[in-house]
């Protein structure tokens, strides 16, 4: 009976060694990750890299300015007055109050067209860069979701071998305990000799 018991003793911690063994290696990441690295390492380059002058800083400031409330509220009030002031006739339509060679179409047309067309191009310079941009955090997006499914698995990869730790140890206690009845149960009663009568 001892034997039957060291048996299952022995048999219970090879499973258990069978179902603790080390996980395997991690698979390589996806090549949008490996994307995703790679322009990080590239950005980061790039920001080192890069010295920002006076004139870059002007740039900066002036793309962030061009987009807060006052900038819109003043040009909107600014507008807004002029077309107030011929309107309530204020200023007459035919005031000639201007130069000449400002109003001239000699002078307003080649400009106006210019500007048109340019700006018209660049919009489309425009619209094709943020689509780059967008396409960059797409990639991006995609690398951080990608982290985030890894650590997820990991953790419950964790969880699972904790919990089949605990199963284990709970196994081995349990063994434990019957083994330590059953050598009870079936050791002999210990024979003590009877004293001896003094005469």
């Amino acid at each position: 009976m001892r034997v039957h018991i060291a048996e299952h003793v022995n048999m219970s911690t090879d499973v258990a060694g069978a179902q603790t063994a080390p996980p395997e290696a991690p698979p390589p990441p996806p090549a949008h990750v490996q994307r995703f690295h790679a322009h990080a390492a590239a950005a980061q380059k790039e920001a080192a890299d890069r010295h920002e002058s006076l004139f870059l800083r002007f740039c900066d400031w002036t793309s962030q300015v061009m987009g807060e409330p006052p900038n819109i509220i003043f040009w909107l009030v600014l507008v807004l007055g002029w077309t107030v002031l011929f309107a309530s006739k204020v200023v007459s339509p035919n005031a000639n109050f201007l130069p000449s060679w400002f109003t001239g179409t000699a002078y307003n047309f080649p400009l106006n067209l210019i500007t048109t067309v340019a700006e018209l191009f660049i919009g489309f310079l425009v619209a094709a860069a943020a689509n780059r941009a967008q396409r960059v955090l797409t990639v991006i997006i995609d690398g951080i979701r990608t982290m985030v499914d890894q650590v997820e698995a990991g953790v419950e990869a964790q969880r699972t071998l904790i919990q089949k730790d605990i199963d284990l140890t709970q196994e081995v206690h349990r063994l434990a305990a019957e083994l330590h009845a059953h050598m009870i149960k079936t050791s002999p009663p210990s024979s003590t000799p009877p004293p001896s009568s003094s005469s």
